[in-house]
Formats: C-alpha cells, structure tokens, sequence
C-alpha cells in the first residue's frame, strides 16, 4: 500500500513540476444537485425563500488509499422578492468548495458569492429567462512535506530519504486568485405533463495564474452545456431525462441519463418521494443513483463504476457521491413542492 501512495504522490509531483500540463476543474457526478456549481444562472431558481445543499465526493478508493481525493462542496442561495417583480425573481447565495488531493499535499478552495436575475414571461409565468455571475476567490495550497522528490531517492536504502534536499525551486506554496464564472438558462413549464430547461455556462473568466514556481501559465476556461425535461407519465412516476457536456482546454466530457421518481404524497404530489437514476459517463463509467424526498428535504447517493482500462487501475471503483438539499416551503401557498433535481418553476 505503501509503495502504491509513493508512485501516486510521484506521478501528481510530475504533474506539479511540469509547467505544460494545466489545471482541471472538479466535477460532481450529480450535477443536477448541485446547482450553484453547474451554472450561476440557477442561483435563487426556487419556489421558496431559500435552499441549502451539499455535495461530498470520494474518488479513486483503491488506487490513493488511505488517502483517497475528495471534493466537499456547500451553497445557499436566496430567491427574493418575488412577490414585489411580479413573477421575476433576483437570486443571491454563496458557495465554497475544497478539494484535497494525495493526502491533502494539493488542496484548492474556492469561494464564491453569486446573483442571477430570472425573468419571467409567457401569460401564465411558466416560462423563464436567467442570468447570473459568480465573483470571489480561488486559493491552491502546495505541502511539499508530503511529496517524494527523485532527488530524496537513496538507493542506498532502496527509498527515499526526506532530509534530503528536494531541489526544485518553488516559488511559493500557497497562491490566491480573484476570478469569475457566468451563465444563462432557459426553462419552461409547458403543461402539467411536461417541462423543459437548458443552459449553459462558463467559469474561469479571469485566467487566474496557477502555478507555485513562476511560470505563466492559467486556469483555462471551463464550459458547460446543460438540459432535461420533465416529464410526468401518470399521477405516480415522473421521469427526469437529463445530460451535461463539459470542455476545459482540450479535455471534453459528457453525461447522459434519468431520474424516476415514484410519488408517495398523494394529493400533494411529490412532497414525498422515493428516486433512482442511471447515467452513462462518456470518460467510461456508469453511474448508479438513489434518494428519497421528505417535503423540503432531499437526499442522494451515487456510484460510478469505471468500465473503461483505467478499472485495471481502480478496479472499478470510480467514485462515491453523497448530496443533501434542504429547501424552504414555496412562498406561494398555491404551488406545492417538486422534486428539487429539476430545476423549474
């Protein structure tokens, strides 16, 4: 096990140290329950005053054990004065996210205050146009005490000695970064039967500099195309198709699948609620998902099994994923609650 966390922790050093490779962004599996994150432009898209969520992700068990990378992420945002803009409704929250890799030698925080504005249009307002902006911070921490250089390697002892200099001329270990992530969204409540709603948005508007020695280079952009319908088959079943395309420099990924939720509240439909879903990775992975909703209240868990070569290297274990959602009762004594993976109106 041991031997396995030094050729890990080698290979993110080679990564560190190699001033061409860029840095990825962080991903959630369940990107529909995690809003925030997948587009500013769903800030304050709620029925409610408020909503507060949070997304856990564990990744690569077998393969960085004991000390596997993992992604905690929390948001609350605010869905104001929409009794006073006549349907139209002005978004606020914040979210801050920390992901730790080998060990917590690499760990990235971001924090991020968040607006969107939702214009509503159509005889009825069932129909919505947003926008929204994320502003704030970006802080990466570099524990070179964690890392194994090949300069530390004695073969003397067949492996590494740590009072050993390392060599490498850091030119710092912690950086902080202003940066910016917008989007726009479009969604429509066609009839009781059927809604519909996409997006897309952009992140790392301020290609702010990543990298601990001096070197030029920056967070690349990072692009998400987003949608789904809603469609309820009979008093009983809803299905949630849904997908995500996702580009950063010259990495693409895609997710593509659905959610069926089996309604439990009778004639308040799915204030109760019982859901699973199936989505299809492109990078080679199928994702597993369950939940159940009580009123406000929502939880989800998630498995994705890798089913392309890397398996030889995880034996298939992808990643595990855990999301809660807690959102307050609609303000509207007339409208009643939905399942929270859909975002609409």
């Amino acid at each position: 096990m041991k031997k396995i966390r030094i050729v890990l922790i080698l290979f993110i050093c080679c990564q560190l140290l190699n001033n061409t490779v860029l840095g990825q962004d962080y991903k959630f599996n369940q990107f529909y329950n995690s809003p925030l994150n997948l587009n500013p432009a769903l800030t304050g898209k709620l029925k409610g005053l408020f909503r507060l969520g949070a997304n856990y992700r564990v990744q690569s068990v077998p393969v960085s054990t004991p000390a596997p990378y993992s992604t905690l992420s929390a948001a609350a945002d605010f869905g104001l004065l929409q009794s006073q803009l006549n349907g139209d409704i002005l978004g606020v929250g914040i979210i801050a996210s920390a992901d730790n890799q080998a060990g917590g030698a690499l760990k990235t925080t971001d924090i991020m205050a968040s607006v969107a504005y939702h214009k509503s249009f159509g005889r009825d307002n069932n129909h919505y146009l947003s926008a929204g902006f994320q502003f704030g911070i970006k802080n990466r921490r570099l524990d070179i005490s964690q890392l194994y250089f090949e300069s530390q390697f004695n073969p003397a002892i067949n492996g590494f000695d740590m009072t050993l200099p390392n060599l490498e001329s850091f030119n710092t270990e912690s950086f902080t970064r202003i940066n910016m992530h917008t989007g726009i969204f479009w969604s429509s409540n066609f009839s009781s039967l059927l809604s519909a709603y996409a997006g897309v948005s952009a992140f790392n508007l301020m290609r702010p500099k990543d990298s601990f020695f001096s070197a030029d280079s920056e967070r690349k952009l990072k692009f998400h195309g987003h949608g789904g319908l809603t469609i309820n088959l009979n008093d009983k079943i809803m299905l949630n198709p849904n997908g995500i395309f996702m580009s950063q420099y010259n990495l693409m990924n895609w997710v593509v699948g659905s959610q069926f939720s089996y309604n439990l509240s009778g004639k308040n439909p799915y204030e109760t609620s019982v859901f699973v879903g199936a989505w299809y990775d492109g990078g080679g992975a199928i994702i597993g998902s369950a939940g159940v909703q009580l009123k406000g209240l929502q939880l989800t868990l998630s498995y994705d099994r890798t089913i392309s070569d890397l398996s030889n290297a995880n034996n298939g274990f992808g990643a595990f994923e855990t999301s809660i959602i807690y959102q307050s009762s609609p303000i509207n004594n007339n409208k009643k609650y939905t399942i929270m993976a859909c975002p609409v109106f």
